[in-house]
């Protein structure tokens, strides 16, 4: 039995960051069907429990690379990757030197919590301004991190920047052996750097294999268009980039799809699983 895995910004998800009419259709269909089907995203519980509010998921999705496996029916944590504390004040002694701000996500009373200062960029704004009012997640400016960190399980940094500040920053915290940290320019705001640091044991991957106790399967399909993606491609058994993805991605990837505005990954499990049964 198979299981398939698709990102979401850029694969799943067309560049109107929504799941097309036409995908939701296909992929209800095929999940009715039995067709074991999840999402593994750098996304927040916030975000996709609305993205994926018409889909009908029975699985756990992956969420921000691998932190969370989370229930998106039910609304429930089921696996947190902590940064331990000693590592978290690492992390801030970095950015301190770099005087840099970050966006630090906290799972308080199983709910997810933003601690941000000022915004330096309307990237920043932009990125809160979409996740702000989301009853997943709440946002919290603050005076000083640490006072409102003792109680949270720290989960994730994001911090915006050009490329220059990020790449820095990035060099830093790479020394860090506890966490994962990785940066990408977004694929919605040109020039725009974003950076990502949270557990070392996280990973897309790490999520999927979590999967086993939920599902079994014994071939694992995977579709994705960023580096993020790579982790989950190296686990895969099939690996598929959309027409859309970068360069890297597609380069290991079993093949090419069709475009996140062309329904590719919808398109290709149907077309897939179609051809089985008429072999059958």
């Amino acid at each position: 039995m198979e299981l398939f895995v698709t990102d979401l910004d850029g694969t799943l998800l067309n560049s109107h960051k929504e799941v097309s009419i036409k995908s939701i259709e296909i992929l209800n269909k095929l999940i009715d069907d039995g067709v074991n089907f999840t999402v593994a995203t750098a996304r927040t519980p916030a975000t996709v429990v609305d993205l994926l509010q018409d889909v009908n998921l029975k699985l756990p999705a992956v969420l921000m690379n691998g932190v969370l496996l989370y229930d998106i029916k039910e609304e429930k944590y089921i696996n947190i990757k902590e940064i331990e504390k000693n590592t978290v004040d690492k992390v801030f002694d970095i950015l301190n030197k770099f005087h840099k701000n970050a966006m630090v996500y906290g799972v308080r009373n199983d709910h997810l919590w933003v601690y941000h200062k000022e915004f330096e960029y309307s990237w920043e704004y932009n990125f809160y301004k979409e996740r702000a009012d989301r009853k997943q997640k709440t946002f919290l400016k603050v005076e000083d991190y640490k006072e409102f960190l003792k109680e949270s399980k720290i989960i994730n940094f994001i911090v915006f920047d050009k490329y220059e500040k990020i790449k820095g920053i990035y060099e830093e915290l790479k020394k860090i052996d506890e966490i994962f940290v990785e940066y990408y320019e977004d694929i919605y705001e040109s020039g725009c750097y974003f950076l990502e640091a949270y557990s070392a044991a996280a990973s897309k991957a790490n999520g999927i294999k979590l999967l086993s106790e939920y599902i079994e399967h014994d071939k694992l399909v995977c579709f994705g268009d960023n580096l993020n993606d790579i982790p989950m491609f190296e686990l895969a058994d099939e690996c598929y980039a959309t027409s859309n993805a970068v360069e890297k991605v597609k380069c290991i990837s079993t093949d090419v799809i069709g475009s996140c505005d062309e329904d590719g990954v919808a398109l290709f499990i149907e077309k897939r699983l179609n051809e089985l049964k008429i072999k059958s």
